[in-house]
């Protein structure tokens, strides 16, 4: 399969379509052939998902490419691939992040760098294209200053938020396949609660809630603890962001705040099993 990597991340999920059991596949593969991946791993799960995207237009494009123009900057391969399938809608797939009003697409985008009062334009002049706005000031960015055709997503505040727009894409696909299972739980804590949870496990704690590396050294050791998870990480994890999963459930942990678990199966018996676990280890 042209673009592909042999190995690819392969998980079987049941009771999707009348109860057959559907291969979904996350394929990890070429920055070419993102969008192609992309539409093919929902596609499993999601079967309307597809027709609900619409690309944004040619003139559209042109208009964003000339502005990245005007500060040194041209717009990043994948990004451009994303707003030639989708960038006008794509079906869901971004607007999910923090309350799900997020606004990626791209006539909002041009919109708001023609704002005066906007600061769309000064974080160009910093190296950072805005990519989805939030009315909260939420927004997420790409980080332009390595002209990498696969960049670093940004939070608002300059922060590292996803390893890469390609990986953000698939975290965000994930988001949804956790949603088609039967059963769901999570687990949040205040920066306070993960500063105890890390000095209770004997975990370094050098500020309070702890950096990222020492938060996603616990979530690692989580994982080996909880007996019934014990697959690999994902390709798209990266940093601030944990995914994993097998034939029966679905698990992810942000810490960009401090800790968020979701864990989804359709097993009630698994789902009791994990949602023991964690009490014991949270204290819930």
């Amino acid at each position: 399969m042209a673009g592909y990597d042999s190995d690819c991340e392969k998980i079987y999920k049941s009771r999707i379509g009348g109860g057959q059991f559907i291969m979904v596949q996350f394929y990890q593969g070429t920055p070419e052939s993102v969008m192609e991946r992309l539409h093919r791993t929902i596609s499993y799960f999601d079967k309307s998902w597809s027709s609900k995207c619409v690309p944004a237009s040619d003139e559209q494009i042109q208009q964003l490419e000339n502005i990245c123009a005007e500060y040194g900057y041209y717009v990043p391969k994948v990004y451009l691939d994303y707003l030639k399938a989708m960038g006008e809608n794509d079906g869901g797939l971004l607007e999910r992040e923090w309350d799900g009003y997020m606004e990626p697409n791209l006539h909002t985008i041009l919109e708001l760098f023609d704002d005066e009062d906007f600061e769309a334009r000064e974080y160009l002049q910093q190296g950072l294209l805005l990519f989805s706005y939030h009315w909260s000031d939420t927004h997420c960015y790409l980080r332009l200053t390595t002209h990498d055709d696969n960049p670093v997503v940004t939070d608002w505040e300059h922060h590292y938020f996803a390893g890469s727009f390609e990986k953000y894409l698939f975290q965000k696909a994930f988001n949804i396949y956790q949603e088609k299972f039967e059963h769901k739980l999570s687990v949040g804590t205040s920066i306070m609660t993960c500063d105890t949870l890390l000095k209770k496990y004997s975990f370094p704690c050098s500020v309070c809630g702890g950096t990222d590396e020492e938060k996603m050294e616990f979530v690692r050791w989580l994982v080996v603890n909880l007996p019934d998870l014990h697959e690999k990480e994902a390709w798209f994890s990266d940093n601030l962001n944990y995914c994993s999963y097998n034939e029966h459930y679905a698990l992810s942990v942000n810490i960009h705040h401090s800790l968020l678990l979701v864990f989804s199966c359709d097993d009630i018996k698994l789902k009791k099993k994990i949602d023991t676990q964690l009490n014991r280890i949270f204290q819930r």
